[in-house]
């Protein structure tokens, strides 16, 4: 795909949702230095298709089917037609910290097994634990590569998904090429990417965009890419970058390129059941979240009828069983 289809995609999208103003992001759309294009009257560009050849099992599966757990990649999408679900199936229970111990790990996993969430996300040197610890559960084991920066090269960040699949991750979240991302090397973005996912392959793989550096054409172009690039999911943040975490704002611009075709995570800063409510309001198939545990205590654990829930998010707050979900994080650049 060269420069020129990546700027009609970015197009489209765009315009998509100046004309849907219910799902404009709130505070409107950033745009690149140089200002809008397209207003030419042509017609939208159609978002790129999947890559060619056979489309793993969850294509194509409703939300509340989740047989894809472990090593089958899921790609069916949120959806508000989605029946009653539990909030722990959208939770990825993270502890990416650089003094987490063993003893903490075991706690993650503990929780994880206890509430059923979808995944767990570690670092790589705690994967071969979490796999034995989560083995038969249902829960995934995630690890992360390139991280937190993305300033790996391609033979390093798949030599580590390689390395992590092979000590049990059934899940990858890779760091994105940022550097090359913001200086429009969409090529470079795209080899990297599949770089994981032929490392890696019977591995979901998420591609964290680091969306708040990011203008709003670059998100849809990077999203683009790296659905073209054979990934399964996009993903907003790494949670340690000091221009902040995910937005609603970035969700909707990253559901609206990827369609129904990949899942969407939200990760960073999402602290409290209104934020994640509000995530998977504008899209969000996964929460990247150390406040899981809190979600299940004011949620609870049954089947909730998530459109009553989403309908007004930031009325929950208020409502909240625990007292807790709302309460701020401490200080720091690590958003999780």
């Amino acid at each position: 795909m060269n420069d020129a289809e990546l700027d009609a995609i970015a197009d489209a999208v765009v315009r998509r949702l100046k004309r849907n103003p219910a799902r404009l992001p709130d505070g409107g759309l950033r745009v690149v230095s140089g200002g809008e294009k397209g207003g030419t009257g042509a017609c939208a560009a159609p978002l790129p298709a999947a890559p060619a050849g056979p489309r793993p099992d969850g294509v194509g599966r409703p939300l509340e089917d989740l047989s894809w757990r472990g090593p089958k990649p899921q790609l069916a999408a949120w959806t508000p037609a989605a029946g009653p679900r539990r909030v722990a199936d959208f939770v990825d229970h993270t502890l990416l910290k650089a003094e987490a111990t063993r003893a903490d790990i075991l706690k993650l996993c503990g929780e994880a097994r206890e509430h059923r969430f979808a995944a767990v996300c570690v670092n790589p040197v705690w994967v071969e634990l979490c796999a034995r610890e989560l083995a038969g559960t249902g829960v995934a084991v995630a690890s992360v590569c390139g991280f937190p920066l993305g300033a790996t090269p391609s033979t390093v960040k798949a030599m580590e998904a390689a390395e992590a699949a092979a000590r049990g991750a059934t899940e990858v979240d890779m760091v994105a090429a940022i550097g090359h991302l913001r200086g429009g090397e969409w090529a470079y973005v795209e080899d990297d990417i599949r770089a994981v996912v032929e490392a890696a392959p019977r591995a979901l793989v998420k591609v964290i965009l680091e969306t708040a550096v990011l203008a709003s054409e670059e998100i849809v172009k990077a999203s683009a890419v790296a659905k073209l690039a054979g990934a399964h999911f996009v993903k907003t943040s790494t949670g340690f970058h000091a221009a902040g975490g995910a937005t609603t704002e970035a969700v909707r611009l990253m559901r609206l390129t990827v369609g129904d075709d990949l899942g969407v995570k939200a990760a960073g800063g999402v602290r409290d059941c209104a934020t994640a409510l509000a995530m998977i309001g504008a899209g969000a198939s996964r929460i990247g979240t150390s406040s899981g545990v809190a979600f299940v205590g004011c949620l609870g654990p049954a089947p909730l009828s998530l459109a009553e829930l989403l309908a007004k998010p930031e009325e929950h707050a208020a409502a909240c069983k625990t007292g807790t979900c709302a309460v701020a994080a401490p200080g720091g650049v690590q958003a999780y």
